[in-house]
């Protein structure tokens, strides 16, 4: 439940934070990372307990989520895009 609700997020930060002229690229991007992430993450995850090596499985999948953190921090850090010639942050569109 938890997995399918944050690729939902993703996918719609993504499509706030992007240009409206490369919108669809972006969320088109963003979606083949992480289904490339659910093709190749399984395949360490047997192969390591299959060659009795279970302890460095849980580090490479520790160093996998610590730098998924890095990067979400140094994206976060990057702030809110700006429209040209606008003195606000751009974000989501609200009713007046």
């Amino acid at each position: 439940m938890f997995l399918n609700s944050a690729q939902t997020m993703i996918c719609a930060t993504v499509s706030i934070r992007s240009a409206p002229d490369s919108r669809a690229t972006a969320v088109g991007r963003t979606s083949g990372m992480g289904r490339s992430g659910a093709v190749f993450g399984p395949w360490p995850g047997g192969r390591l307990p299959a060659a009795g090596h279970g302890d460095r499985g849980f580090t490479a999948f520790a160093v996998a989520g610590l730098s998924s953190m890095v990067f979400i921090g140094l994206a976060a850090l990057g702030g809110a895009k700006q429209a040209p010639g606008s003195d606000t942050p751009r974000g989501l569109l609200t009713a007046h």
